[in-house]
């Protein structure tokens, strides 16, 4: 993995170290070692020459360490945390293998070497093995990181070159950097000499996983997110959005960025070419050797800030990883600094939200390591704020509801499915079959009920039950703008907060196993007064929510034992009401940790499904179908977490993926902005093609347009065609589509038939339009579909060929082996996408296929 460059023109080795520090000693120690503790003092560098280190972060007690990194990478370094105040270790490191051997010098040592001048060498040696073991702490986050299906993009860099402000401007936006705001004066105006501002539209790719960022960005405003793929998943980093934040700089080490970065809104920033800026180190060998040592310094705290980002994202921690980021930071801290509140603060909902105003407050108006600490604490907080708004907004309808004064229950009514909806609506959630409720009302609706977690126990200790509101508002209000009446349980005396709520709402009392005992003679009363107001609601056309288990239970084990009342009164109600069963899963689970999942199922009438009114054979239907809603609840629980894993992919034509319409809008911008239309060459298709970085340079002189869009199928290409070409009049069009298709379980004759369509609707608005095929590439990743890519190929080439008489370029040909597998050199880590190598293939194959064609024109 060594990069033998004119950075770095040594890789460290044993013998070099002994060079450096003759005085250093060699020594190895058994697995369960411990070289660090968290907050010990660094003493000792060492260099790992052999073997394996875990690191951990610790709590209270050391059964509560938790595993954060694993390294194993030959000259990686323990004890950079010297070189920050107050040099003192922020994880513990403990020998993982056998054994493992280290090269170990006293601090000052490395400290007094430092000092003597030309050691830049070393420094960047240091630098380029601690980028290797950041890539490898960032690589075990992905492993907790929300996936989304990969939706490919495009390097194109379309940004433009800004006016550039005065040096004192630039200087004075680099001081807001912690990692610039180091240097004198002096140094940083060399830099403002060499930096150009930058605009950039949303969306637009500043560089891309293992290639080079090619220089500096300090970013001016804007938002820009850092990504990186795995396996085609698309995993989110982290979002930069702070003035003056420093990213890129991996191309100084001349180590592949470890992921992509690509704006999220209209971005301005400085970028200083690499180039220019070793020209300048050059010059000033002491200014190389501080930046390289302060580059050190940024890793170190970014690998710190893995550490604690892990922890975080493992759900249950994201406060302790807040304290432990915040802990480590304490002597760095202004005594003053609202910082130190915060970790108390975030223990109770009734004070977070005070932890979050300081934090946003420091995020805009703190120091520049205030800003830094508050930044990445909002963003480790991000899922547990998100959660904290959802607790308010329970709160807020409790507060509309129980303590209004309000003796309208109707209004009431109203009012709580209104603030449910405004909830909901910021949580995940999937309704399926919308088409099956009545256009009529005076219906019930029965459901499985899910207990609440505990977290959203209100402060009064009353519960916001999420399924039966989900329902009642984003199901029943939605569609009759009436949410419906709800049976709720009789509370207990001590239980006035809950017994108001509902009272208010105008609900049906019933008792249950959980109300308050009461005599027989009580309970046969308040049976005879639900029939009574039930079969009145329903009368009068309004809907009744009820619960035939008459409790809440888990996902898991819903729905429990079916009771009769909801069954009898169906039966016995005239007009007869339908039943519409409702399936509730994951409602029992903690916003994003799964989806809620709600499927309307068919409604029927029960005296269609029971032979007589008896008690014996509504007995026996409604035991039976206890065990059918079982099997709708599996299948519900199957479906959500199928759902869950591919919410953004594009399988659906009814919900296009979010993240294509920027990107159509970027595609649109890319034709707007196009030089000539002359003899255009239109590309498009899929990721293959979007992801084509060098298009028009690989393809010149020919006038190419990439309009490409990561994930589409020939049902996609169809669906944006008239939106993306409305203002495009290419000469010729190139296609490239049905991977996706075929990944999707299409046949090669269903990709067949979906080209036939899209060509049909280029021949509509272009009649005279000369047009290409690229067969189907095979791939590492998809070696599984090669048999149905060939016989895909076989269709498509004969279609183009024979039928419309247009180019067909086969390149499948060129990427397989002479026994049918893919050449692994073609692509990308994914084992998907094309790298260079595999684009420089395709760039000869299809230029010699439009030189042909530009030759037949001419010879007719």
């Amino acid at each position: 993995m060594a990069h033998q460059t004119k950075l770095l023109k040594q890789e460290l080795s044993t013998e070099k170290l002994k060079e450096y520090f003759p005085n250093g000693q060699v020594n190895t120690y058994s697995k369960g070692y411990i070289i660090s503790y968290i907050h010990k003092k660094v003493s000792t560098f060492r260099w790992l020459l052999e073997g394996g280190v875990n690191y951990y972060i610790s709590f209270e007690n050391p059964e509560s360490d938790i595993l954060v990194c694993q390294n194993s990478e030959p000259f990686s370094t323990i004890g950079l945390n010297g070189f920050n105040t107050p040099q003192r270790f922020t994880y513990k490191a403990v020998v993982s293998s056998p054994k493992a051997t280290f090269f170990e010098i006293p601090f000052i040592a490395l400290e007094a070497y430092l000092k003597k001048g030309h050691q830049n060498i070393l420094l960047k040696n240091i630098g380029a093995k601690l980028y290797r073991v950041l890539q490898t702490a960032l690589l075990k986050q992905t492993e907790l990181l929300n996936p989304v299906r990969f939706q490919p993009f495009v390097e194109d860099r379309q940004f433009f070159i800004s006016p550039v402000a005065e040096h004192e401007e630039i200087v004075s936006l680099m001081r807001r950097s912690p990692f610039l705001d180091y240097f004198e004066e002096e140094n940083l105006m060399a830099l403002a000499g060499l930096a150009e501002r930058r605009e950039y539209e949303p969306d637009e790719v500043l560089y891309v996983q293992d290639g080079s960022s090619n220089g500096l960005f300090i970013l001016i405003h804007g938002e820009v997110t850092i990504k990186r793929i795995e396996n085609t998943i698309e995993i989110k980093q982290r979002s930069i959005k702070n003035a003056g934040f420093v990213f890129g700089w991996s191309c100084l080490l001349k180590e592949k960025d470890i992921c992509s970065a690509i704006t999220n809104t209209k971005t301005s920033a400085y970028f200083i070419p690499d180039g220019e800026l070793m020209k300048l180190f050059r010059k000033d060998d002491a200014f190389e050797g501080q930046f390289f040592k302060r580059l050190l310094w940024l890793m170190g705290n970014q690998l710190n800030a893995a550490f604690v980002r892990y922890i975080g994202l493992l759900g249950e921690h994201s406060i302790e990883a807040v304290y432990q980021l915040i802990s480590n930071n304490k002597s760095r801290l202004l005594l003053s600094s609202p910082l130190h509140q915060v970790p108390h603060l975030l223990k109770s909902n009734t004070t977070k939200q005070f932890a979050y105003d300081a934090l946003i407050g420091l995020v805009k108006k703190g120091t520049s390591l205030e800003r830094h600490i508050a930044s990445l604490s909002l963003e480790l907080l991000s899922e547990d704020q998100k959660e904290h708004e959802f607790i308010s907004g329970l709160q807020q309808i409790y507060e509309n509801v129980a303590e209004k004064e309000s003796q309208n229950p109707k209004m009431n009514r109203k009012v709580c499915a209104e603030l449910t909806v405004k909830v909901f609506d910021k949580v995940p959630y999937i309704i399926e079959g919308l088409e099956n409720l009545p256009e009529s009302t005076g219906n019930i609706f029965i459901y499985n009920h899910l207990v609440n977690d505990q977290h959203y126990v209100l402060n009064n200790n009353f519960q916001i039950t999420l399924d039966s509101h989900f329902l009642s508002a984003m199901v029943l209000y939605k569609k009759y703008n009436e949410p419906g009446i709800r049976t709720v349980r009789i509370g207990k005396g001590q239980e006035y907060g809950h017994q108001n709520y509902y009272d208010n709402l105008g609900y049906i009392n019933v008792y249950t196993q959980e109300s308050e005992q009461q005599t027989a003679t009580c309970k046969k009363e308040s049976r005879s007064i639900f029939y009574s107001e039930a079969s009145k609601y329903l009368q009068n056309d309004y809907n009744l929510i009820i619960s035939p288990e008459g409790t809440s239970y888990r996902t898991d084990e819903s729905p429990g034992p079916f009771k009769m009342g909801a069954f009898k009164l169906a039966l016995n109600t005239v007009p007869e009401p339908y039943i519409i069963p409702v399936v509730m899963v994951n409602f029992d689970h903690r916003i994003g940790k799964s989806l809620y999942y709600c499927a309307i199922k068919e409604p029927f009438k029960l005296s269609e499904k029971v032979p007589s009114r008896n008690n014996a054979d509504l007995y026996a239907f409604v035991q039976q179908y206890e065990n059918n809603y079982k099997g709708y609840v599996q299948t519900a629980i199957k479906r959500a977490e199928q759902l869950n894993v591919s919410s953004s992919g594009a399988d659906s034509l009814e919900e296009p993926p979010a993240i294509w319409c920027n990107e159509i809008k970027r595609l649109k911008r890319r034709v707007d902005k196009l030089e000539t239309q002359e003899n255009l060459i239109a590309f498009y298709g899929s990721s293959s093609v979007r992801l084509w970085v060098n298009m028009k340079r690989d393809l010149s002189p020919f006038n190419v347009v990439n309009l490409g869009f990561g994930g589409s199928t020939f049902a996609w290409c169809i669906h944006y065609f008239d939106e993306i070409f409305k203002e495009a009049n290419p000469s010729k069009i190139v296609l490239y589509a049905g991977e996706n298709d075929l990944n999707d379980g299409k046949t090669p004759q269903e990709v067949l038939s979906g080209c036939m369509e899209l060509v049909q609707l280029v021949k509509n608005k272009y009649p005279d339009i000369e047009l290409a095929l690229i067969s189907l590439k095979p791939s590492v990743e998809r070696e599984h579909l090669i048999p149905l890519i060939m016989e895909t190929n076989l269709m498509l080439s004969k279609y183009f060929i024979t039928e419309l008489n247009a180019q067909y370029i086969n390149v499948f040909a060129q990427m397989i082996t002479t026994d049918n597998r893919p050449i692994p050199e073609l692509y990308l880590s994914d084992g998907l996408h094309l790298n260079k190598q595999g684009y420089a293939l395709w760039s000869t194959a299809i230029k010699k296929a439009l030189q042909a064609a530009d030759s037949l024109e001419l010879e007719i």
